[in-house]
């Protein structure tokens, strides 16, 4: 491959994020090469169940540079030909409850043309938009947006948008060639992630494989085995019991009273604060009068708490020693197991298996925002098997568990790596740091 030199001459932008830029290049607003179009405003009653209205792009269907069709909002309303998608145009998130989501984007392919897109969405349409795309997906982009947010809300306005500065070179072929370049290297990159994330999927497929087993069939491959009378079930070991989770186990037994003084302290557990593998995010703390009215429900040491809206996101966490100011959304049903018959662990574990989870979502109402009652939830079955045999369960899967995902954490900070290494490339090219007009000549 030809070697990337500097070009011979630069001049300072003087800009965040630009920097020292080639001389004969140009800088200038977007608002001069194109236009911000926010997205069409519609209320729950334009929205129909069927396919007979006009897609709506939101910002969940972003995902992993790609448009996705799998969670989608179709509206009966008359729309605007400019609120229609277009090749090429960049499909940006404008508004979210995560910053670190605003400013999401997606080159518009045409596949994913013809549709159109909510009022917390912005579309940026110009005539360069090969060399937009690489642009918005560089740190150019968030250096100059750094203020999404307002005292209340995360957003991008579109005066925000239009006022960023780009950098480019007018030569067309120059364009051409930063742009081939840049696909070149990406695709290389990305095909590099999406081989560490298949590796890191089928090592999150053993780690559930080693629970279900573990939690179903026990430790022991010689035990006489039953069959459990449940269908989704199978067999179970002989000397093994099945119980409702409400006979063997306290739900939602405490909550924080309501005459709590104003300024008390808490830390507060919503669903977004806990992953699909049990860990903790970092936990909002507030007071009490700051609180939100579902922050009511009290954990203690042991607790099990387990997501019972939007019960597809697996929401499952085991809380060990926690502060005393602990308190979970009541979009959790917070268990406690009876101790003369559970080894807490054990039952955490079985809880995160596929028989339960499957089971939680099996009960659940609802298609966008699906919840279980406390009812459906404690009717749900589970597995007792003798106390000690839980706990020699719960020592193997600890140190099975930890080692997978070490493995785990390993292939994410590669992906990390390689993710940092495409923001370089994008961001050396569209700023000039590299000269690609040699590679393009070499690889003509």
């Amino acid at each position: 491959m030809a070697s990337l030199s500097k070009y011979k001459e630069y001049k300072e932008s003087e800009f965040v994020g630009i920097g020292a830029v080639p001389k004969h290049w140009q800088i200038k607003r977007l608002k001069h090469l194109g236009e911000a179009i926010i997205g069409l405003t519609y209320s729950p009653n334009d929205v129909i169940e069927n396919e007979e209205g006009i897609l709506v792009l939101r910002s969940s269907n972003i995902q992993e540079g790609v448009i996705a069709f799998d969670d989608c909002v179709y509206v009966n309303k008359e729309v605007s030909p400019n609120l229609i998608t277009q090749k090429g145009d960049i499909l940006i998130c404008a508004r979210n409850g995560s910053a670190h989501l605003v400013g999401k984007n997606i080159c518009i392919d045409e596949k994913s043309a013809g549709h159109t897109f909510g009022a917390f969405m912005v579309v940026f349409r110009g005539k360069y938009w090969r060399y937009f795309s690489y642009f918005f997906n560089s740190p150019i982009f968030t250096s100059q947006t750094g203020m999404f947010s307002t005292t209340t809300i995360n957003q991008l306005t579109s005066q925000t948008l239009n006022n960023l500065r780009i950098a480019f070179p007018s030569d067309k072929t120059e364009q051409e060639n930063i742009c081939n370049y840049l696909d070149d290297q990406t695709q290389k990159i990305d095909r590099l992630i999406a081989n560490k994330k298949a590796q890191a999927e089928k090592l999150k497929e053993l780690r559930q494989i080693e629970i279900n087993n573990a939690v179903t069939k026990g430790l022991n491959s010689k035990a006489e085995m039953k069959d459990s009378g449940i269908e989704w079930l199978g067999k179970i070991p002989r000397h093994w019991d099945i119980n409702r989770l409400k006979n063997v186990t306290h739900v939602n037994q405490d909550v924080i009273a309501e005459k709590t003084p104003p300024d008390y302290e808490i830390k507060y557990i919503d669903i977004g604060n806990v992953t699909s593998t049990g860990e903790f995010l970092e936990l909002q703390e507030m007071t009490f009068s700051e609180a939100p009215s579902r922050a009511r429900r009290k954990v203690k040491h042991n607790s099990i708490i387990l997501s019972t809206v939007r019960t597809y996101l697996r929401a499952i966490a085991f809380v060990q020693n926690p502060d005393e100011n602990l308190i979970a959304s009541t979009g959790f049903a917070v268990i406690d197991a009876f101790e003369n018959l559970f080894d807490a662990r054990y039952l955490f574990y079985q809880m995160t298996s596929h028989i339960v989870v499957e089971r939680v979502i099996a009960n659940s109402d609802g298609v966008s925002y699906p919840a279980i009652s406390s009812t459906k939830l404690g009717d749900i079955k589970v597995i007792i098997p003798p106390k000690e045999e839980q706990e020699l369960i719960s020592s193997y899967l600890e140190t099975r568990i930890q080692s997978i995902d070490n493995l785990i954490k390993n292939i994410e900070a590669q992906i990390e790596s390689l993710q940092q290494l495409r923001k370089i490339k994008i961001y050396e090219a569209v700023t000039g740091k590299i000269n690609v007009n040699a590679y393009a000549e070499a690889t003509a």
